[in-house]
């Protein structure tokens, strides 16, 4: 599996959805959050989740965490063919067997291939921070969650101007 690397967001091929993912700690609540949106090829929004998880857990296990949880999401959610990306690129790496996971993540990553196995069609891609703003907001609001929330083909209010400025608009599909 290769995994793509680039600094802004940019939407997948036609018939794709991409699958953008943070992890976040709290630190003083002793527990960590998840952040997942899905869009289409168009940029326009699918679906979002943030929950917050009852571990303490260190920053790369969080991201490791939001890995398979969005690819979980998009399970549910019915997409067969994925774009997974996010900000770690260890995590992206490990997914794609480019490196070895970490111990403190292998079974996570394990876990996460097997999850992928599912899909027909599946890429990894690493994008930097700047180009992973709106996952990483919902993995922030996941600290004032009770359990999770997940937004279905309406994004939230508190999304809105990210997903202006960090998603562009194409006519690819």
């Amino acid at each position: 599996q290769q995994t793509t690397r680039t600094s802004v967001w940019s939407p997948p091929d036609a018939s794709i959805f991409k699958v953008n993912v943070d992890g976040a700690v709290f630190v003083e609540q002793r527990k960590s959050g998840v952040g997942v949106v899905i869009c289409n090829c168009e940029g326009l929004f699918m679906g979002a989740l943030s929950m917050k998880l009852n571990q303490h857990l260190g920053s790369l296990e969080a991201e490791a965490k939001a890995y398979e949880l969005g690819i979980m999401f998009a399970k549910d959610m019915g997409f067969h063919e994925i774009v997974l990306e996010g900000d770690s690129v260890m995590v992206s790496n490990a997914i794609a067997g480019i490196s070895p996971p970490p111990s403190s993540i292998a079974s996570v990553v394990y876990g996460i291939s097997s999850l992928l196995s599912a899909f027909r069609r599946f890429s990894i891609s690493h994008v930097g921070r700047k180009g992973n703003q709106v996952a990483h907001l919902l993995a922030k609001h996941a600290q004032g969650v009770e359990q999770y929330v997940a937004w279905i083909e309406q994004s939230p209010c508190f999304l809105e101007h990210a997903l202006s400025t960090n998603v562009f608009v194409s006519s690819s599909c």
